[in-house]
C-alpha cells in the first residue's frame, strides 16, 4: 500500500463507507473505546478517524483529536461533528506515518482498521508510541493474519485483491510486536470466529530508543 493510492481509494469509498464496512465494525469499535477509560482532562488521538463512526462511542469528556489522510472521509466526519455539536472533537488531515504532534502529547491513542492500510505499519506504531505519554493506553482494532496455516495461506493469496480495496490481509501481529517492541497487556475478539481483533497496549517508551536514527523534526501540537 502507498499513501497516495490509499488516499484515492478511501476518497472514493467515503461515499458508501458508512453503509458498508462502517456499519459492520460499529460494535467492535464501541467495545474497544471502552477499554481506554477516558477521563475529563485526557487528550485522545483517533489515528485514522475516517468518517467519524467512532464519535458516537467516545464519552462526552476529554479532548478528541481525529486525523485521517482522506479528505473525503474527513468531510463526512466534520458533518457528524457539526450535527451532534461535538465541541470537544477536532479534526486534522494528516499522514499517520508522520504525525504533526509533539512527543508525549496524548493520554490515549485509538487505531481502528488503519495499520493494515498504510505502507509501513511498524512506523505507524512507533509514531503512536512517540506521541503517546509513557504508559498511555494504545488500543488497536484490526485484522491480523490467522494463526491457522490454511487460513493464513488463503489470506496471503487474497492480499493482492485486498490491496486493491485499500488494505492488506497478511499482516502478522507477532511481527508488529517484535519490530516495534510494543507491550501488549491483553487482546481479544468479540466472537470465537472473528476476522478482527482488539489489542490493548501500555505505551513502552523504551522501544523508541532503538529507532532514534529515524527521528525527524515534528511540529508542536
Amino acid at each position: 500500500m502507498q499513501e497516495a493510492t490509499t488516499k484515492g481509494i478511501y476518497n472514493f469509498q467515503s461515499a458508501f463507507y458508512d453503509i458498508t464496512f462502517g456499519r459492520l465494525v460499529q460494535r467492535r469499535i464501541a467495545q474497544a473505546i471502552g477499554h481506554m477509560d477516558i477521563q475529563d482532562t485526557d487528550f485522545v488521538l483517533d489515528l485514522g478517524i475516517g468518517t467519524g463512526n467512532s464519535l458516537s462511542h467516545f464519552p462526552n469528556k476529554g479532548r478528541i483529536i481525529g486525523i485521517d489522510l482522506s479528505e473525503g472521509m474527513l468531510r463526512l466526519a466534520r458533518k457528524k461533528i457539526s450535527e451532534r455539536g461535538l465541541d470537544h472533537v477536532q479534526l486534522l488531515q494528516a499522514d499517520a506515518l508522520w504525525l504533526p504532534f509533539a512527543d508525549n502529547a496524548f493520554d490515549h491513542v485509538f487505531i481502528s482498521h488503519v495499520i493494515s492500510v498504510v505502507s509501513d505499519p511498524y512506523r505507524l506504531i512507533r509514531e503512536a508510541q512517540r506521541v503517546a505519554k509513557p504508559d498511555a493506553r494504545i488500543v488497536i482494532v484490526n485484522h491480523f493474519q490467522s494463526d491457522n496455516r490454511f487460513v493464513a495461506l488463503v489470506e496471503k493469496w487474497l492480499c493482492p485483491l485486498c490491496s486493491r480495496l485499500g488494505w492488506r490481509s497478511d499482516l502478522v501481529l507477532q511481527d508488529v510486536i517484535e519490530r516495534t517492541g510494543m507491550q501488549v497487556d491483553y487482546r481479544f475478539k468479540l466472537d470465537s470466529i472473528d476476522l478482527w481483533e482488539t489489542v490493548v497496549i501500555s505505551n513502552n517508551k523504551a522501544a523508541l530508543r532503538n529507532d532514534a536514527g529515524e527521528r525527524r523534526e515534528y511540529a508542536v501540537a
